[in-house]
């Protein structure tokens, strides 16, 4: 049997939707842009995400 493809999807700013509920959530663009940087460098394929507003 041929190995099964896989593709790596990363929601980067997930169903979090604020700092309180969890201390990972990257809000500023440059956390946001550092996270999907990480997600691509392990292996993600696709980016999923949800702008904010950081303010």
């Amino acid at each position: 049997m041929a190995p099964r493809k896989v593709i790596i999807t990363c929601a980067v700013t997930g169903s979090v939707h604020t700092p309180s509920m969890s201390p990972y959530l990257p809000v500023t663009p440059d956390q946001i842009a550092a996270d999907a940087i990480a997600a691509a460098e392990a292996g993600a394929s696709i980016l999923h995400l949800h702008a904010r507003d950081p303010r």
